[in-house]
């Protein structure tokens, strides 16, 4: 870290820490009557001041504003807007009076995808949607029936249900035509019983649902009184920073002795091991960054502290591609002898490497721990309920003793569903009982301890018969398993993240394609690599769909066939997949002429069912740089809460894919990660964007299935097609083009 940037941290570090902050001089707080409470699809209702916890809240203010909890991590996706919405329609509020609130960790608060409250996987909408309809409804309802009993407001009780109607946040007698607001019944509604089974509107006629509302976030990320884990400021907070062992499977030896007013902690895993240290200090982060690189540390070598070099890793894929231990993913038909059999064969091997999540806002949590009686977290993390059970197993406190507050979170891509951050965060406070204490990552260690992106080698053998259509295909994966390093993985089981994006004729999470009546696939489980491992944003389709997409395209040009035709040909006549692919055809242009371009197309199907296709535009050459000018995406996700969001996420996705795709990687060297920061992490910028043209396709009444992750995995072969397309030339390995991303800045 440079000393112009170190001084650059201690500067805005005076500025967060005067007496009048950022947030007191761009931001308010506006307060308002909570009158109303309603759980989420069950359970009683609970007026305000009865102190009890419950599910998803619709808190009803005297000012008519609705407030509604969100039980999901905010990470930019939008989720905070788009539950919300999912009640509002339900509840008949016009949506200029909610607002919202992110809920605290909770098991009213469960996932029913996970089981546990947690944000990842494109599964928010999908695990809360009925229940959140629910729950809206259940809250008209009882506001109606506060109106019926009403006795306060002439001409408004007294009629039968049939006689009311809720509409803009009002209930109207139209009998009578008396009306009450929603702030006038809310106390009253607050001790009426919860219905069972509340009238849902009609589908066809919707008043939020899929309309592009403004998103509830943003204001306050506009005027700075948004508040992400890195944000948090409590009294008498003291700082910490961290510094892990700096290569794979090292723990800690021996430690100097701190200076004066610095306390260093020494820091366990999972397992039990220190692994590395924390200095806390009264002053500020970056006092604390300081003190503990000043430290003088011994570290102890363990598994992988000299194998975990890429190099010695490559070699070892590759030997394990050609003799090591295969178990079988999938298997129908005769695949092997059917491709053996085939007048036409192909065989090809692609390759993607290690990569890290590169969250713009690093590590970090804030705890404050009571010894024996309380322990209190804030955390930009998507896993509440792992944060909590990881407070109460290092504390010895019980559920009711560990409050956790998730933050808005400035980047996650599945690092922050990990607890290893929190867990220390807490070790932290208990070194300093009674004081809350906030724990930074530098961008130094973020990046050199992450939980990386699986690096895999996967090789295809296909056929196609004298007719040029597909008779079968296998598939030989090598990789480490997210699952094995966790114990989740059974003995003779394969990793499903190691697969998926790769099956085929399968379910809702299984690609739609059918390479003839036979497909082989199996993996290798590579033991010798020891890279600690994470969930990637879109996990393993990440960088499978880049193979088989890429292959697919081999085997259409084996045939002499058009690529997105050839795709075409192997889909089910009427499927929801072929329409994606027909639309896309039509919205690229891609039966136009293009001079000086290429095209690529590419499609993943997953996430509860979304159908993701893209067309890339590429431009140059190999040589003298690429250009990826235009990509077109039409994704099918079934129905839609807010369309902007969509397009915000697929845009998202296309971005992160593209530099994947093009540019990153995490190498190893003697046992450490090679990169330490953006510099040498390219990321795309705004002169490297391409124009992205988003068709979302009609719902048909297919319920809503995964938006945050579906974007990503087509972008990458979608790139690599349209480069063969345009040069000739087809590139197997990602980065298509290391070396050639955006200059970084000053590390």
């Amino acid at each position: 870290m440079s000393r112009r940037v170190e001084m650059l941290g201690e500067a805005l570090e005076r500025v967060a820490d005067a007496p009048l902050s950022r947030r007191q001089f761009m931001g308010g707080v506006v307060g308002g009557a909570l009158i109303l409470a309603v759980p989420f699809g069950t359970g009683a209702a609970e007026a305000a001041g009865s102190g009890g916890r419950i599910g998803a809240w619709i808190m009803i203010g005297a000012d008519e504003t609705v407030t509604i909890i969100c039980p999901s991590t905010e990470m930019g996706q939008g989720v905070s807007s788009a539950l919300p919405q999912i009640v509002a329609e339900e509840l008949m509020v016009d949506w200029s009076k909610v607002k919202m609130q992110l809920g605290d960790a909770s098991s009213v608060f469960t996932n029913k995808l996970f089981g546990s409250q947690g944000t990842a996987g494109s599964t928010s909408i999908r695990a809360y949607y009925e229940g959140l309809r629910k729950a809206g409804a259940q809250a008209r309802e009882m506001l109606i029936t506060a109106a019926i009993n009403d006795r306060t407001i002439t001409g408004l009780g007294g009629a039968t249900r049939s006689q009311y109607v809720a509409a803009s946040g009002v209930v109207k007698n139209n009998s009578t035509n008396k009306t009450a607001t929603y702030g006038q019944l809310a106390a009253a509604a607050g001790s009426v019983s919860v219905p069972a089974d509340p009238p849902l509107l009609a589908d066809g006629a919707p008043r939020l649902i899929g309309q592009a509302v403004k998103r509830l976030d943003i204001p306050s990320k506009v005027d700075g009184s948004a508040i992400f884990g890195i944000d948090i400021r409590l009294p008498g907070m003291k700082n910490a920073a961290v510094r892990l062992a700096p290569k794979v499977g090292q723990t800690l030896g021996t430690v100097s002795r701190a200076p004066s007013g610095v306390q260093v902690v020494k820091l366990k895993n999972d397992a039990g091991q220190f692994i590395g240290v924390a200095a806390i200090t009264a002053k500020t982060t970056w006092d604390a960054m300081r003190a503990v690189r000043g430290l003088s540390i011994s570290w102890v070598s363990g598994p992988g502290s000299s194998s975990t070099d890429s190099t010695i890793m490559k070699a070892n894929a590759a030997s394990l591609m050609a003799n090591g231990t295969a178990l079988t993913a999938r298997t129908t038909g005769t695949a092997k002898a059917v491709i053996a059999a085939a007048p036409t064969k192909l065989s090809a091997t692609y390759s993607a490497p290690y990569l890290a999540h590169a969250a713009m806002e690093p590590l970090n949590a804030t705890a404050k721990v009571v010894t024996g009686q309380s322990c209190e977290i804030w955390a930009p993390t998507q896993n509440p309920s792992g944060s909590v059970g990881v407070a109460k197993n290092l504390t010895g406190l019980g559920d009711s003793a560990v409050v956790l507050h998730p933050t808005m979170v400035g980047g996650a891509f599945g690092r922050k569903f990990e607890t290893d951050f929190v867990s220390y965060a807490v070790q932290v406070a208990m070194a300093a009982p009674g004081n809350p204490v906030k724990l930074t990552w530098s961008r130094e260690e973020d990046f050199t301890h992450d939980l990386y992106r699986p690096a895999s080698l996967c090789s295809f053998t296909g056929g196609l018969d004298s007719s040029h259509k597909p008779v079968g295909i296998t598939s030989k994966t090598v990789s480490q398993s997210i699952y094995a390093g966790r114990g989740w993985l059974g003995p003779n089981s394969v990793d499903p993240s190691t697969v998926e994006g790769l099956l085929m004729n399968g379910g809702d999470e299984e690609v739609a394609y059918k390479l003839g009546e036979s497909q082989f696939a199996e993996w290798v489980l590579d033991t010798g690599a020891k890279v600690p491992l994470g969930f990637w944003r879109s996990v393993g389709q990440s960088y499978n769909v880049f193979f088989l997409e890429s292959f697919i395209d081999e085997l259409a040009h084996a045939a002499s066939a058009d690529p997105l035709a050839f795709r075409k040909a192997m889909l089910p006549h009427g499927s929801r997949d072929l329409a994606v692919l027909e639309a896309l055809e039509t919205a690229s242009g891609w039966g136009t002429p293009a001079s000086g371009v290429g095209r690529g197309v590419a499609m993943a199907r997953g996430f509860g069912g979304t159908i993701a296709a893209e067309v890339a535009e590429v431009s140059g050459s190999i040589a003298g740089g690429i250009k990826v000018n235009k990509v077109t995406v039409v994704i099918d996700c079934g129905t839609v809460i807010n369309p902007d969001t969509v397009k915000s996420q697929v845009e998202s996705g296309v971005l992160q894919g593209m530099s994947a795709a093009m540019w990153q990687e995490m190498p190893f060297s003697g046992g450490a990660p090679s990169v330490s920061n953006f510099n040498r992490y390219p990321m795309g910028r705004l002169s490297s964007s391409p124009t992205i043209n988003t068709i979302i396709m009609p719902a048909n009444g297919n319920p809503p299935s995964g938006v945050g992750e579906p974007g990503l995995p087509p972008i990458a072969p979608a790139i690599g097609n349209a480069i063969a397309a345009l040069t000739g030339t087809r590139l197997r390995s990602l980065p298509l083009l290391p070396g050639t991303g955006p200059a970084g800045g000053d590390n």
